[in-house]
């Protein structure tokens, strides 16, 4: 009988990941012939992120990823916190799926501006706009905020 509990579920998860990113290095060591991505720096966004889908497991939010904070490279990771946040916004539908939102989101944030607005969203939804409970009460922005209008019947 297989293990499914919660531990299991994580270790197989954790596994998963590891397996990825050792093939990624992999790829990498065998394309390049050394542990290096300084290359891309030469390319541009398109190019470096189409070369970076050529590894098996690597997402456009990890390539995203990759090309905001390792190469200073316009682009815009869409992660759980931030897809919520923008959701409950309404920068986003409820439909948009975090790849979708990738390129909504970078149509909306002016390219310079694509590193501070991602930390700051993700930094928003973890103190404030919280999955199960947010703080509507002390958010800043809660008077631009879709879902507190939506919500507002509810905190009467």
């Amino acid at each position: 009988m297989q293990d499914m509990s919660p531990a299991s579920s994580d270790r197989r998860i954790a596994y998963t990941k590891a397996r990825r990113i050792l093939d990624a290095l992999k790829f990498i060591k065998a394309e390049r012939g050394r542990l290096d991505l300084d290359f891309l720096r030469k390319m541009t966004p398109r190019e470096a992120e189409a070369w970076l889908a050529r590894m098996k497991g690597v997402g456009p939010k990890t390539r995203s990823i990759v090309l905001l904070f390792s190469l200073r490279m316009p682009a815009f990771p869409v992660d759980t916190h931030i897809h919520r946040v923008t959701k409950r916004l309404g920068l986003i539908t409820r439909k948009t799926s975090r790849e979708r939102a990738q390129d909504e989101l970078a149509l909306l944030v002016p390219e310079m501006e694509f590193y501070n607005f991602h930390i700051n969203l993700i930094e928003h939804g973890r103190a404030v706009c919280q999955s199960r409970k947010p703080k509507c009460e002390m958010c800043k922005i809660s008077r631009l905020c879709a879902y507190y209008a939506e919500t507002a019947a509810t905190r009467t």
